[in-house]
């Protein structure tokens, strides 16, 4: 009887991936409008200028070029360190105009 701990085969030898020290997200610009870019995480005041991913509600991932440090500080519930960032707007695809 083969012993139940052992990985059959080689399959599952494959390493997880590592966990991100760091998470980004859509946040609303509430001075100007708009959406900004809130990184948390214990260096997230260094991404300025860097292509990093995004997480959506849903759980997506886009990536998005970061392109000013706009502020940063502590989290007002968990102390974790954060920082606002404008980033680069992509055009929303194929939009045709409409004819009048």
């Amino acid at each position: 009887m083969p012993d139940e701990k052992a990985v059959p085969d080689g399959t599952g030898t494959e390493a997880a991936p590592a966990k991100r020290q760091h998470r980004a997200t859509y946040a609303t610009d509430k001075r100007k409008g708009g959406y900004l870019i809130r990184v948390v995480g214990p260096y997230a005041e260094k991404f300025a200028g860097r292509e990093v991913p995004v997480t959506t509600r849903a759980n997506a991932e886009h990536l998005e070029n970061l392109t000013r440090l706009i502020w940063q500080g502590a989290d007002q519930d968990t102390g974790e360190p954060v920082a606002l960032y404008a980033f680069e707007s992509k055009p929303r695809g194929d939009v045709e105009q409409a004819a009048f």
